[in-house]
C-alpha cells in the first residue's frame, strides 16, 4: 500500500495508505477508518455501526449524532441510506478530523464536525434529541482494540437522555467480553428500550450493540437490506458480512 499522508501527534504515529481506490487511516499501527470514494461498504467493523438504522424504516432518521469520527467510514453510507436532515460528528483527535476533512473530503457529505471530547460535548449539548446516535470511542495512542471510555451508568444515561422517543443507540465495544462486563449488558441498562442486538462480522472481533426505543427484530433488518439497491449491487452482496443476533 503506498503512504500518502502521515504525521505524529503526542505520540502517535498516524499514516494514510492508499491501496488501489480504498484509503485506510492507522494510527499506531491499528486501522480505524477506511474510505473508498465509489463503495458504501467496508466488509468491515465500519458497516456494522450504521446497519442497525435499517432495523426501522430509514426515513425517521432525521437528526443523526456519530461520536468519535475518525475518518468518517460512516458518512457515506449514513448520507446515501438515510439521508438525515441534521449529521453532526465528534471527534476529539485533531489528526483524525484532519483526514476526515482534508483526505477524506467528509465535509462534502453534509456532516457537521466538532472537535472535542465526545462525553463533553453531549453532556453539554442541550439541542434536540437525536434519532440516531453511533457512539464509537476507541483511543487513537492505545494499540489493543477496547473502548476509550467505559460504558458505565452516567455515560448510558447520558447518551439515552439525548436520544429520541423513538430513537436507536448503536455502541461499540473491543469484543463480547468487553460488553459483558460492562454495565450495558445489564438488565438495568434496558431501562426505555425496548429491545436490543449484537452485530458482529468475521473480519473483527468486535461487538457492535443495539439498543432500539421501539420494538424491532432481526428479520426487519435482513429484509430492508434485501430491498435497498445500493445493498444488492454485485460489489455490496460480496462486501457485506455481518451477523445479528437479539439479546432481548
Amino acid at each position: 500500500m503506498a503512504l500518502i499522508w502521515k504525521t505524529e501527534l503526542q505520540g502517535v504515529h498516524y499514516e494514510v495508505r492508499r491501496a488501489g481506490r480504498t484509503l485506510r487511516l492507522y494510527a499506531n499501527g491499528v486501522q480505524h477508518s477506511e474510505f473508498h470514494p465509489k463503495r458504501l461498504l467496508t466488509g468491515s467493523v465500519w458497516d456494522l455501526l450504521w446497519l442497525p438504522a435499517l432495523l426501522h424504516e430509514p426515513s425517521r432518521f432525521r437528526r443523526v449524532l456519530v461520536l468519535g469520527l475518525g475518518g468518517g467510514s460512516l458518512i457515506p453510507p449514513i448520507r446515501q441510506l438515510l439521508n438525515p436532515d441534521t449529521l453532526v460528528a465528534v471527534e476529539l483527535d485533531s489528526a483524525h478530523l484532519q483526514v476526515a476533512r482534508e483526505v477524506f473530503g467528509m465535509e462534502s457529505f453534509g456532516v457537521e464536525t466538532h472537535e472535542g471530547d465526545a462525553q463533553a460535548w453531549l453532556r453539554a449539548y442541550q439541542g434536540e434529541p437525536f434519532d440516531l446516535i453511533i457512539e464509537d470511542l476507541f483511543a487513537p495512542s492505545n494499540e489493543q482494540v477496547s473502548r476509550a471510555v467505559p460504558a458505565d451508568k452516567p455515560w448510558l444515561q447520558c447518551l439515552a437522555d439525548n436520544l429520541s422517543a423513538s430513537g436507536t443507540l448503536v455502541m461499540n465495544f473491543g469484543d463480547w467480553k468487553e460488553y459483558r462486563e460492562s454495565p450495558a449488558a445489564t438488565d438495568g441498562a434496558m431501562g426505555g428500550y425496548a429491545s436490543r442486538f449484537r452485530l458482529s462480522c468475521s473480519d473483527c472481533h468486535n461487538a457492535i450493540i443495539a439498543f432500539t426505543r421501539e420494538p424491532a427484530r432481526s428479520i426487519h433488518l435482513r429484509r430492508r437490506v434485501e430491498a435497498t439497491t445500493l445493498l444488492t449491487t454485485r460489489d455490496a452482496r460480496a462486501r457485506l458480512d455481518y451477523h445479528i443476533r437479539q439479546l432481548d
